[in-house]
This record gives C-alpha cells, sequence and structure tokens, in this order.
C-alpha cells in the first residue's frame, strides 16, 4: 500500500468517526457499532444516531464467506443443528458475571446476536442459494426473535446443569459464560433516553423477567435436542420474518419451513426409531407460539413508546429492529 492510498484511507475513516464515539466492549474487543452525542448547546430534542453500517458489513461478509468449516449430515436440518453448536459455543468457557447493563453491553449483545445468526444460517444450503440481498434482509428480520429462542434455551441448559440460580440468566457472549441476575441487574438507559428504567416499568405490561418466568419450565420439560432446538429456531424466525415481509420471502421462507418439517420426521423415525412424536411437536410449537405473542406484545409496547417519544435515539437502519 502506498503513501496516498494510506492517506485517503485515513481520511475516509476519520471522517466517518468525526463527532462520534467509538468504544471497546465489555468483551475488551472494539465495537462495530458507533454512537455519535449529540454536541453541547443542541436541541434538547435531537437524537443521538447509532451506525449500524459496519456491523451490516461485517454480516454479509460473514454470509459471503460461508460456513467455517466443511458439515457432512444427513440433511439440511442436522447440518443446521451442528451449525448451532459451532455458532453458539464458545471455544474457552470463561464465566463472567454482569452486574451492570449499558450502552456498551448493549452494543456487544447486538453484534453478538446478528453475527451468530449470520454464521448459524451459512450452515443451511438452501438458504445459501439466495441473493445476498435477500439473506441480508432476512438475517435483518430474524436476529431478534432467533436470540429470544436462543438465550430461553441457554438458560434452560444453565439451570438444569445447576450452572446458575433459579433467579439468573446465562447465554453466550463470544468466547463467555455471561450470567446475570435480572432483578438485581443495574440497568443504564441515560444514553438513550431521558427516563429511568423503574420509570419505564409503566410500559411493562409483560416485561422480560415474567416472559422468562412463563417460558422457561416448558423448555425444560421439553429438554430439546440441537435439532429439535434448530427446527424450533427456524420454524419461529422464518415464519416471523415471512409473515413480515411477505411477497419473495414469504415464497423462500415457507418453502424453507417445509423442507425442514419433512427432515424433522425423517429425523424421528429414521434417526430415533420414533413415530410417536405428536406431542413433542405440540410442545415445541407450544414455547415457539408463546414467543410470537411476547413479540408481539413487545412491538406494541415500543409503538406506544414512539408516541411519547420516549428514546431519543435515531437508528442509520431502523428495520433492523421492527421486530425487537
Amino acid at each position: 500500500m502506498n503513501s496516498n492510498t494510506a492517506k485517503r484511507i485515513r481520511n475516509v475513516v476519520l471522517r466517518r468517526m468525526a463527532g462520534s464515539i467509538t468504544m471497546d466492549t465489555f468483551l475488551g474487543r472494539s465495537n462495530l457499532i458507533i454512537f455519535s452525542a449529540r454536541s453541547s448547546g443542541t436541541d434538547k430534542k435531537a437524537k443521538y444516531f447509532i451506525d449500524l453500517q459496519f456491523l451490516l458489513d461485517k454480516t454479509s461478509q460473514i454470509l459471503e464467506n460461508g460456513s467455517e468449516t466443511p458439515v457432512h449430515a444427513p440433511n439440511a436440518l442436522e447440518k443446521l443443528a451442528v451449525g448451532l453448536q459451532r455458532a453458539r459455543w464458545p471455544h474457552s468457557k470463561t464465566k463472567r458475571i454482569v452486574t451492570k447493563f449499558g450502552k456498551e453491553e448493549v452494543f456487544a449483545l447486538w453484534e453478538d446476536e446478528l453475527l451468530k445468526v449470520a454464521k448459524w444460517l451459512t450452515y443451511f444450503d438452501d438458504f445459501r442459494k439466495l441473493s445476498s440481498d435477500l439473506q441480508l434482509q432476512i438475517v435483518k428480520g430474524m436476529w431478534k426473535t432467533f436470540s429470544r429462542l436462543e438465550k430461553l434455551a441457554t438458560t434452560a441448559i444453565a439451570r438444569r446443569q445447576k450452572l446458575c440460580s433459579d433467579r439468573m440468566i446465562m447465554a453466550y457472549l463470544e468466547k463467555d459464560l455471561v450470567f446475570c441476575d435480572l432483578n438485581k441487574l443495574d440497568i443504564d438507559l441515560s444514553w438513550c433516553t431521558k427516563y429511568t428504567f423503574e420509570q419505564l416499568k409503566f410500559f411493562e405490561s409483560h416485561d422480560y423477567v415474567k416472559q422468562m418466568d412463563e417460558l422457561l419450565q416448558p423448555m425444560l420439560d421439553l429438554n430439546p435436542t440441537d435439532v429439535e432446538l434448530s427446527y424450533m429456531l427456524a420454524q419461529l424466525c422464518f415464519h416471523q420474518v415471512g409473515k413480515r415481509h411477505q411477497g419473495a420471502i414469504l415464497q423462500v421462507t415457507e418453502q424453507f419451513q417445509e423442507t425442514l418439517s419433512n427432515h424433522l420426521h425423517d429425523y424421528y423415525v429414521n434417526r430415533l426409531g420414533s413415530k410417536n412424536y405428536v406431542n413433542r411437536i405440540a410442545s415445541m410449537m407450544k414455547i415457539n407460539n408463546m414467543i410470537q405473542k411476547f413479540v408481539y406484545h413487545d412491538k406494541v409496547k415500543s409503538e406506544l413508546m414512539k408516541v411519547f417519544d420516549i428514546f431519543y435515539v435515531k437508528y442509520s437502519h431502523p428495520d433492523l429492529f421492527t421486530n425487537a
């Protein structure tokens, strides 16, 4: 690289970061999300700007590169199950207890959740056949719903294995096992609203703790295999994103669901030798339907907050949070 090229690159980066605050996440690495603060003396109604372009560029790169290692499996669903293990489980199991949740933690969580979904879908050959634009659109529409179910399953494993207490949740975040007690967590929302977390409970008709309490026991009772969990994730997310977008995306997501349903039948009959699996399917769909209900309630709550102008942030890509 010659000096002129290096100078041009440096100038582009500096312009991009001018007036912005970049930060290292609590995981000790640079974040892909840029937070632009309001300058002093600006209108109090002016919004902070959150630039997610770098994060989406990284997501597109993962989708383009494909799975990190080749996988041989009997069908697409079992290949997704292998991919789920690789995208989800950290290589090292360093434990970290989180007692405060603010801007840095939120951004780190968003980054991990979005990239995890992208990595998982690189193990789905039918998805890989779609155009790059369509792939990214589907990932953007499903990452938050995916994370709800994936974190529920992770916490159920932790509770079953006595890795955490009954009031704690566990998540895999990059290379760490992250634990937190939701009842003792110090939540700092000063970066996005003038209201405190306690004040915002006025809008919480179904808060996260209540949702987790309602969902955990059914998940503990089901104790899904990786194949079953992969099917649950695919069914829930593809149904949600297809319903949201309609058109071409609805067509391909319905096809995905049909293919994976057939593979689930093969898994029960040919791999497990079980022909009576109706009750397990019913339990899986019960959990998925409960999550869909919570997604709807949270969407209504989000729309209400917009009416009252609760948050003073603006996103470069607001469609990432349509189903959040």
